[in-house]
């Protein structure tokens, strides 16, 4: 996990964490990143949770990678880590979006999506997005279900059928295949307008698609 100990990505680590998988939670600093994980053992010291602080570099080294930065670190977060991704499956969650007055709402980068960016930049690595639309409060807290579907877009369809498994691995998720990597602007942007529903009508709303059994 890259940038692992913001809201969003320490969210999904302790989801797959709590589903029995290994996982290395990665900082810029790996002092900043072992706080994350003492916090969340101490605040889940209920359940087995299999994860370890690490250095952004020590992280990439992982089988799959998951990008979870704040999207102005995306691109000197991972062209920083090229040898430790190349060959692998780097799974970004990152939403370019801001504040606009009061409004969050999406940015859109020269290359069209963050998704487009990295890969752009990595082009050894097998791109793909995941994780965009699931409310980090929600992700933090084990007692809360979370019933939600998960849009996943790569240039491969083996890539992404591996990233709708990890996606699966979290109870009550469900992970679907909307296309290459020009889905990528379409579900980025959607993440500003479900911050804006959650922030207006008080709630934790995430994505389902109906008409799917």
């Amino acid at each position: 996990m890259l940038g692992g100990t913001g809201p969003a990505g320490s969210g999904i680590a302790l989801r797959l964490a709590a589903a029995g998988m290994d996982v290395v939670v990665g900082s810029r600093s790996e002092e900043r990143a072992a706080g994350v994980v003492a916090q969340l053992r101490q605040r889940w010291a209920g359940h087995e949770l299999h994860f370890v602080p690490a250095a952004n570099k020590e992280a990439a080294e992982a089988d799959l990678v998951v990008l979870a930065t704040p999207w102005e670190g995306a691109l000197s977060t991972v062209g920083e880590l090229e040898r430790e991704l190349s060959g692998k499956i780097l799974v970004s969650m990152v939403n370019a979006m801001t504040k606009w007055g009061n409004r969050m709402v999406p940015l859109l980068p020269p290359t069209g999506s963050v998704a487009e960016a990295v890969a752009s930049l990595l082009p050894g690595t097998r791109v793909a997005g995941a994780f965009h639309h699931l409310p980090a409060s929600r992700l933090l807290d084990l007692d809360e279900e979370l019933d939600a579907d998960v849009l996943v877009f790569s240039a491969s369809r083996p890539t992404t059928d591996e990233v709708i498994e990890l996606v699966e691995s979290i109870p009550r998720l469900r992970g679907f295949d909307v296309g290459g990597l020009g889905s990528a602007l379409a579900v980025e942007a959607m993440t500003a307008a479900l911050v804006e529903v959650n922030l207006r009508y008080k709630v934790k709303a995430s994505l389902r698609l109906s008409g799917i059994g």
